[in-house]
């Protein structure tokens, strides 16, 4: 069963390309069959307080990190020069344009409120959160490295379709990660419950705590290193 599921993220490589229809020819972004020629970055603030940011990204970097407020700095794909527009309602981050013509949400970059849960899903692209403290944290990417560090949340839930996963000074209740290629790394966190899978990868474990925990790797072996000693799983 839980390779099972780490299979269904290599499948989930394609699909999430597929779904979106984006295609990058040189200097230019392609989505749904239209040419997006023009890209520009567009600062976002807002002084609100929202349960949870979600976002949903087509490809690119995203790296976030706690602060007072959001302060966003989000790259654009867009048919025409300034034809989109960015603003975060109720939590999600949504795109209009005036022409009506599709456009790409790319690298995301800046500080958004500390308390804040978090929803990101993009088709390729790195993410790094860092020094949050929101309910719930699910983060996926078809195609990328996943880091989260100084983070304290009661579940959390990490998915990469090919890409390894670092997890830095967590602090949950429930943890999950999941990498259908990729490395999966985690150092000095605690969780009452740990569940990590890897369908082609290692699996290394360091100065953490679980009350339980399940580390399953299809291809490659998992590490689990405590107090100065090492175990082979």
């Amino acid at each position: 069963m839980k390779f099972l599921k780490v299979l269904i993220l290599l499948v989930l490589i394609p699909l999430l390309f597929a779904s979106c229809e984006i295609h990058f020819d040189g200097d230019k972004v392609r989505i749904k069959g239209i040419t997006l020629e023009h890209s520009r970055t567009i600062t976002l603030t807002d002084n609100e307080k929202y349960d949870t940011f979600i976002v949903e990204a087509h490809s690119g970097n995203i790296a976030l990190e706690g602060g007072q407020s959001y302060d966003l700095e989000v790259k654009i794909w867009e048919k025409y020069e300034n034809d989109v527009t960015l603003s975060i309602q109720n939590g999600k981050l949504v795109g209009e344009t005036a022409s009506g013509k599709p456009f790409a949400i790319a690298t995301i970059e800046g500080v958004i409120p500390i308390n804040t849960s978090i929803d990101i899903q993009t088709g390729a692209g790195n993410i790094m959160i860092s020094d949050m403290e929101g309910k719930e944290f699910e983060v996926e990417t078809g195609a990328g490295n996943i880091n989260v560090t100084n983070i304290k949340t009661n579940n959390i839930e990490i998915n990469t379709g090919a890409g390894n996963i670092l997890i830095k000074s967590l602090i949950a209740i429930e943890l999950e990660c999941n990498a259908g290629v990729g490395n999966i790394d985690v150092f000095n966190s605690t969780a009452k419950n740990a569940d990590c899978n890897s369908g082609i990868g290692n699996i290394s474990v360091s100065e953490s705590q679980f009350e339980r925990h399940d580390f399953n790797t299809g291809i490659g072996k998992v590490n689990y290193r405590n107090n100065g000693k090492s175990v082979e799983l």
